[in-house]
């Protein structure tokens, strides 16, 4: 890509199971934030389980609450299929914007990730991103969430001039015509 360019790309996270799911994005090298999303989990797994056991143990008290009916609000999206709930956050890693890095998917939907290149310099730029479901088995998958590698190349635009012996690559280049001189 051109210096002063920028490209954007898609790539889609797919829900193909039968219960809604949460997804992150984060910079793999960054393991703060991987310690986080962690932590956040383990949280909504513990208030989750927590919930049920309140539940299981005043089932009187259950009986005895009116459901809201603002609870019981539906997503305007989920009416064609249950499309995927997103804020609309953006990540920055480098070179690269991800948008959104956060999200959450219905089952038998997808939600598209644009990622989008700024071109400075010239230079190769690579990044991997982290990609964490929520709930999900890690015996098939990375614990630190799945790896998704990025890579694209800056370049500046010119012609060489000061190598001669890589603009000429497969020819000899003499100096002068004095054999003396050409040794």
């Amino acid at each position: 890509m051109q210096y002063g360019e920028s490209v954007s790309r898609s790539f889609e996270i797919r829900n193909e199971g039968l219960f809604d799911f949460k997804y992150s994005i984060c910079d793999n090298n960054d393991q703060a934030a991987k310690d986080k999303l962690k932590e956040d989990r383990k949280k909504e797994m513990e208030d989750r389980i927590n919930g049920v056991q309140e539940q299981v143990e005043d089932p009187k008290a259950a009986k005895n609450k009116k459901a809201d009916p603002k609870a019981a609000k539906k997503d305007p999206k989920a009416k064609d299929g249950g499309a995927p709930v997103v804020d609309g956050t953006q990540l920055t890693i480098g070179q690269y914007d991800v948008v959104p890095s956060i999200g959450s998917i219905a089952p038998g939907s997808a939600a598209v990730v644009n990622v989008t290149f700024r071109a400075e310099g010239a230079k190769y730029y690579e990044s991997t991103l982290s990609i964490d479901i929520a709930d999900r088995d890690t015996m098939d998958s990375p614990e630190d969430g799945l790896p998704f590698e990025l890579s694209a190349e800056s370049s500046i635009p010119g012609i060489n001039t000061d190598d001669l012996d890589q603009v000429f690559e497969e020819q000899t280049v003499i100096p002068s015509l004095d054999p003396s001189l050409n040794t």
